[in-house]
């Protein structure tokens, strides 16, 4: 029993014991919060935005440690864990943030990996050497003396990520280190952190919205809810413990969704294994389906037909668009930064009133380019934009700290102060338009704070009012879902189609699949600096092996035109 006892405590590595915090202005973020972490776990956060989950991961690190009132303690490998030494801390805990931008602090990618082996007095030759296998392990041969500005997104998160290995790190914190990336470059990421993890035992945390690739391989979910862990335990008994828990069930992957969806339709009693993986889910439903056949349901996959079709002739719940009135258009847009590399060629497009446009594309192909060339904040070098000189254009970049110039959330949101890019000054919210606003975007505790000091989804969230305050015709937002829990993202959906029925255009740069398929009425996909598809969000996808939804891969064998979770809700009432 003895050696039992001492074998868990030897695999004990971070544990927070009664742990308290509070910021400065007395705001209560954890009570007595009470987590073991093991050596080699991989343990994913989630939770409401705003709930602590960042504050979280950087009290693991005291470098960035928020200041603030702390009660209780974390110990780190059975020490103290603000008692580590600087080098200790350096050296095993890496921190990730979600912004790949703010952790560069040189110019090229093998100045920046070698940059915190040179701060910790590496002999030169051990550095060459650790670049060289870094390199080699990650195929960065040939980015080693690009610019950092050069690269892609999915390139900056994995350059930061071996400026971090190099150092030879036990743990790593990542804080959404996929939400700036598109859905490609994020599965090879969590791929790779998924190697890490399994080959290199190295023990991760990581909160992240986007779970669907990431609940296959993690060892543990904690969700937390006002200060508070709600549930921490093994994915799959997660899924069974919040499967019919209004909140937390938006926070479970697709799979498990389906899984319950599929059980509930068509009342299959008997336990069956949750599935997390592609693969297992599509196991599952094909043993379910065998399963049906074999009860004599000999209309099953005629059902399918008539399923398939009834999501055919659905029309979404948003706008009418009224087809003749266009009210923003581009032609023959050109740009780029110097003659070698044009990064926007030929793109042409109408807008019409009530449309909602998603622009979808990977990481570096010009999304947000064209989004700043559509509200002139950059020039073309051929082509027009053209709008009536009334219409107000709304703008939300994709850092949301970019608009923000005043000490507190309060003054931002001053209807004088917001942002509106038009010579039509006129119609902005009254008191009680504005005041509905804040409450329904969850900010109203926020107002006496500064915007710099909310979280990642509340500063997306304060951005979003600000362009809303002066009653924008078209609004055009770069990543507004970024940094947003699953419950506000649907609220937020559904507030968009309510301004969609009152005329107001959106257009959206996202990697936000399931949003898109959801709320958009057209989708554009970008390549090579062009729109190579305008389509339905439903004809993209359902189009699609490899840029779709999960449901998508999911169900396309038996209901090809389904994409999200709504469509399998409305065909099957449940």
């Amino acid at each position: 029993m003895e050696k039992i006892m001492a074998m868990e405590e030897n695999m004990e590595l971070i544990r927070f014991n009664d742990f308290s915090f509070e910021y400065s202005d007395n705001e209560k973020i954890f009570s007595k919060l009470n987590l073991t972490v093991n050596r080699g776990d991989f343990v994913l956060f989630c939770g409401p935005s705003g709930c602590g989950k960042t504050t979280l991961l950087m009290n693991l690190k005291n470098e960035i440690k928020p200041i603030g009132n702390e009660e209780g303690i974390i110990y780190y490998d059975g020490e103290n864990i603000r008692q580590l030494s600087k080098e200790k801390s350096a050296r095993e805990i890496g921190f990730l943030f979600q912004n790949p931008e703010n952790q560069f602090v040189c110019d090229t990618v093998i100045q920046e990996i070698s940059f915190s082996l040179e701060n910790m007095g590496t002999p030169t030759e051990e550095i060459r050497t650790r670049i060289a296998e870094i390199s080699t392990f990650f195929s960065l041969d040939k980015l080693l003396y690009k610019k950092v500005d050069e690269l892609s997104g999915g390139q900056k998160q994995l350059v930061n990520l071996c400026s971090l290995l190099v150092l030879k790190p036990k743990v790593l914190l990542l804080d959404e280190p996929t939400s700036q990336l598109d859905p490609i470059a994020s599965y090879d990421f969590l791929s790779i952190l998924r190697r890490l993890n399994e080959e290199f035992s190295i023990t991760i945390l990581m909160t992240e919205h986007r779970i669907n690739n990431v609940f296959p391989f993690i060892d543990k979910a904690v969700f937390i809810d006002e200060g508070l862990i709600a549930y921490n335990n093994h994915p799959r008994e997660i899924c069974l413990e919040t499967c019919t828990n209004p909140i937390f069930s938006n926070y479970l992957p697709s799979t498990a969704l389906i899984h319950f969806l599929f059980k509930e339709y068509y009342s299959f009693s008997q336990d069956r294994i949750v599935p997390l993986s592609i693969r297992e889910g599509l196991n599952d439903m094909y043993e379910m389906n065998q399963e049906l056949l074999n009860n004599s349901k000999n209309t099953f996959y005629d059902e399918y037909k008539l399923l398939n079709e009834k999501i055919l002739n659905e029309t979404k719940s948003g706008a009418k668009i009224d087809k003749n009135k266009t009210i923003f258009k581009c032609e023959n847009l050109w740009f780029g930064y110097n003659k070698n590399h044009v990064i926007i060629k030929e793109v042409s497009f109408e807008i019409k009133e009530g449309e909602f446009i998603s622009i979808l594309g990977g990481n570096g192909t010009g999304k947000s380019t064209l989004l700043q060339l559509l509200v002139k904040i950059l020039k073309p070098i051929k082509g027009k934009v053209k709008h009536d000189k009334k219409i107000k254009l709304g703008y939300v970049h994709q850092n949301p700290m970019i608009h923000f110039r005043f000490e507190t959330v309060e003054e931002e949101l001053n209807t004088e102060n917001s942002e509106i890019i038009s010579e039509n000054k006129e119609n902005i919210m009254d008191k009680k338009e504005k005041k509905d606003l804040i409450k329904f975007f969850e900010i109203e505790n926020l107002l006496k704070k500064h915007p710099y000091d909310c979280s990642g989804g509340e500063q997306q969230k304060i951005a979003i009012v600000k362009s809303l305050l002066r009653k924008p015709d078209v609004l055009f937002l770069d990543e507004p879902t970024k940094g947003l829990d699953p419950i506000f993202k649907k609220n937020l959906g559904d507030k968009f189609q309510k301004l969609q029925k009152n005329g107001l255009s959106i257009v959206m740069v996202t990697h936000d699949i399931d949003f898109a398929a959801d709320y958009s009425s057209r989708s554009f996909l970008i390549f090579d600096g062009k729109i190579q598809v305008d389509t339905t969000p439903k004809d993209m996808f359902c189009n699609n092996n490899f840029y779709t939804t999960f449901v998508n891969r999911m169900v396309k064998n038996y209901i090809p035109k389904c994409v999200t979770l709504k469509d399998l809700k409305n065909i099957w009432k449940v």
